[in-house]
This record gives C-alpha cells, sequence and structure tokens, in this order.
C-alpha cells in the first residue's frame, strides 16, 4: 500500500475552503455542535453551500461540485428544477400555510395510493422520522400490542423507539444469531429498549425464529428493503418472503421503510419484488425538496387515525403536515417521473457500480462497491457485505481518505461514501466520477 496519507487531504481541503471553516467557527457559537444536523457534520468541516444547480453544488468559497448525494437521495431531480420552482413559487404567492386542507394534498395521496401496492390510505407528515413513528404507533393501536422487531444497523430515523441497534457496539450485542438491543443514543430508556427485538438483516432462519419466539408481544416488524447505511445492500427476497409469510396469521403487521427505496421506481421497491407489506413509510422525493414524510397502508389499519365517527385511536395533528407548499413540490416531482426516468437512472447505476468494481479489482486494492438502481456504496474492504456485521470491517482511516478525494476532485457523495443518481446526471458527469475514483485508485495501490 502507498504511503498516501490523510492529511494531505485535510490540508488541500483546507486550504481550497476557508471561508467555510470560518463560517463553521461562527456556527459554533450558536449552533450546538456547529449545525442541526449530524449528517451535515465532517472532519474537518462542512462546507457552506451558495446556490446549487441542476447536479452541481457551489459553495461560499466558490468551490463548484458534482452532487451524488442530493440531500439523501431526496432531489431525484437534481436542484431548481424549474417545474417545481414554478410550482413553489406559484403557492407561495397565494400563501405558505393554512390551517386548513387543500387541494394539493388530496391530489398527491391520490398519487400514492395509486402506485404504492400496499397503502391504500396516506397520512403526511414533515419527516420520515416522524412518518416512522406514526407507522409504529398505529401497528401498537391497531394489534394491541406493545414490542417491535427491526434489523440490526437498519436506520429509520431519530425517535426513541428505532435509535435502538443502528450504530452499536458489537461487543455489547450479542452474537449474530441473537442480536441483543443496544441503544444508538444517549436518552433511550431502559423500558424502550425492552419494546424493541433485534433480527440479523438477510438471515431467514434467525429471523423467523425470533419473530416466532415474540409474536404474542409483537406489534410489527419494520425493515429496510434495502439497507441504506451499509451501502445499499438489498435484502434477499427470500428474507423478504420469511418476514411476510412469518407475521401472517400472527396479528403482527409488516412495515416496509421505503423513504428512500420509493426511487426505484413508481410503486417503490414492494412493487418489484411483489412482496407487499402491511404498512409503508415515506418521505425524501415524495416533498419534491421540501421537508416532507408520510405512511400508509391498509384502510383498516389506517382507520386508528379516522375522526369522522368518534375520537380516533390516534389523535394525529401538525401544524404543517400536508401543507400546500411541500404538496404542490411534491407533485410537480412525481408528476414528472416517467417509466423512462426510473429505468435511466437505475441503469446509469448499475453501470456505474460496475465500472467502480471492476477497476478496484484491475488495481488489485482492498474496496467493493454495493448498492442496486440508482444507489451505490463504495466500501472499503474487499468482502462480501450482507448485513451490519459483516461491514464493520472496513479501513476507517481510507473510509476518510477516500470522502475527501472526492470533495477535493470536485465530487460531493455522503461521508460514509454513499450516493445516488439523479435525472439531471449524465455522461459527462458519470465519466467525472469513474476518473476521480480511478485516481484514488492510482494513489493508494
Amino acid at each position: 500500500m502507498s504511503t498516501y496519507s490523510y492529511a494531505s487531504e485535510t490540508v488541500a481541503y483546507e486550504q481550497a475552503n476557508p471561508r467555510s471553516a470560518a463560517r463553521f467557527a461562527e456556527a459554533q457559537q450558536v449552533l450546538a455542535g456547529g449545525n442541526s444536523r449530524l449528517t451535515a457534520y465532517f472532519k474537518p468541516f462542512p462546507f457552506y453551500v451558495e446556490r446549487a444547480e441542476a447536479c452541481e453544488l457551489i459553495d461560499i468559497d466558490g468551490n463548484r461540485r458534482l452532487d451524488f448525494y442530493n440531500n439523501a437521495t431526496s432531489l431525484i431531480l437534481g436542484h431548481a428544477n424549474p417545474q417545481v420552482a414554478a410550482a413553489l413559487m406559484a403557492q407561495a404567492e397565494k400563501g405558505t400555510a393554512y390551517a386548513n386542507p387543500t387541494e394539493s394534498e388530496v391530489a398527491l395521496a391520490t398519487l400514492l395510493t395509486g402506485q404504492i401496492p400496499s397503502v391504500q390510505r396516506v397520512r403526511f407528515t414533515n419527516s420520515g422520522t416522524e412518518g416512522v413513528a406514526l407507522a409504529i404507533q398505529a401497528a401498537r393501536a391497531y394489534t394491541g400490542k406493545s414490542k417491535i422487531a427491526k434489523t440490526e444497523g437498519g436506520y429509520h430515523g431519530t425517535s426513541d423507539t428505532v435509535s435502538i441497534s443502528v450504530a452499536t457496539d458489537l461487543s455489547r450485542a450479542g452474537t449474530a444469531d441473537a442480536p441483543q438491543p443496544v441503544p444508538s443514543s444517549g436518552g433511550v430508556t431502559a423500558r424502550t429498549l425492552a419494546d424493541v427485538v433485534i433480527i440479523p438483516f438477510n438471515d431467514s432462519e434467525t429471523a423467523r425464529r425470533v419473530i416466532t419466539e415474540h409474536r404474542d408481544e409483537l406489534a410489527a416488524v419494520v425493515v429496510e428493503p434495502v439497507m441504506a447505511g451499509i451501502g445499499y445492500v438489498q435484502a434477499d427476497t427470500a428474507f423478504l418472503e420469511t418476514l411476510r409469510e412469518v407475521c401472517d396469521g400472527q396479528n403482527v403487521l409488516l412495515i416496509y421503510d421505503e423513504v428512500q427505496t420509493l426511487r426505484m421506481g413508481p410503486g417503490g421497491l414492494q412493487a418489484t419484488v411483489d412482496i407487499i407489506p402491511d404498512m409503508t413509510c415515506l418521505g425524501k422525493i415524495i416533498g419534491g425538496g421540501m421537508a416532507v414524510g408520510g405512511f400508509g397502508g391498509r384502510a383498516d389499519i389506517m382507520s386508528v387515525f379516522d375522526a369522522r365517527e368518534h375520537a380516533p385511536l390516534i389523535p394525529h395533528g401538525g401544524t404543517f403536515n400536508g401543507n400546500p407548499m411541500t404538496m404542490q413540490a411534491g407533485l410537480a416531482t412525481m408528476r414528472q417521473l416517467s417509466q423512462e426516468v426510473y429505468d435511466r437512472i437505475n441503469e446509469y447505476g448499475t453501470t456505474l457500480r460496475h465500472q467502480l468494481d471492476e477497476m478496484a479489482r484491475h488495481y488489485d486494492v482492498p474496496l467493493s462497491v454495493t448498492g442496486t438502481a440508482s444507489f451505490f456504496g463504495l466500501q472499503c474492504t474487499d468482502q462480501p457485505i450482507r448485513d451490519y456485521r459483516s461491514a464493520q470491517g472496513q479501513d476507517r482511516v481510507l473510509q476518510q481518505k477516500l470522502f475527501l478525494h472526492f470533495l477535493n476532485n470536485g465530487i460531493y457523495i455522503s461521508n460514509k461514501n454513499t450516493g445516488n443518481i439523479s435525472a439531471v446526471t449524465g455522461r459527462e458527469e458519470m465519466a467525472r466520477f469513474v476518473e476521480v475514483w480511478e485516481s484514488f485508485l492510482v494513489k493508494i495501490r
């Protein structure tokens, strides 16, 4: 391995971003930790965006970077899409929020229920975190049971119930075939911990055994059908089939977190594999770049929110739920997503992953590429990754080098070295990504 250092990338980044460094120093005096969003922080400091155009970010130091992060997958049409911008400006002139419903809320709900197989009724929130939390609450109200099962390493937002076994200290987490719940955040109580059962991702046998063992207490099983936190590793069809089968007849609801995977196609991954959950959590692309979340499912389950006949089992409010700005931006986005658009970005993702993986093997370096559809994960290991535990044996210093190398060469990915393709990404941008990847391989071989 070469003597190429992390320090050299850090120095290059610092020299190119002095105004962002100064702004971050100021931010730390007024914002806890200098920001309001953990994923926006990375060492030595984050860059500050001034504006964005299509697939490009321009920061306050004048650096231009191709955006392969797209605000955590939410900007499927890229930045400042003309139709979305026009819809927002038109709505702003009519008012940004009301205490009453609007036709655009009904229109977006109609579009989503028409596309997503599991969703007969939907409700909107302002984040994916809220959507997941309310889906879990609905499952508890509907089944009369209190516990949930989630996959080890699965991320479902930051509510207490799901802030467990996300980033996990494996020395406390039990064995792979008997994983134990471990808090991933301060402030999680012992009672909350006791209400969560952990299953390993892509291990059908263990999942069946654990769910069956706890079936009398379990209200729901919550799963990302593609696990984002380990580099967008897709669940085996057999694993999802097992979850569906073991939930059936047990009064246990199966909940898919498709907050990110809805960008795989009109009906999300569930429409592709034809394994349908009872409820689905939504977010990201359905808001067209505005703060959004949502959840939906069978009409009988969603009736726990119905206030028409009597007080609902779950009184769900929210000042900005279904607000017209978000609904208009969401409609303007979703109406542009033809099958051709989905096919193109998914094909670009497949092509990119293949190219990057082939090049890593050619240069004989310990890197590999995971992902599916328009998602990719750059792994600092050449060992297979199927679940949370197999993703932990990576070279962390190499991960940091890779991230800063991309930033220093005009490409923005997540600080976990994951990314996605947007509809405005073209062949030129793809070629540039491959070029920067190859230059990194040359440095480290």
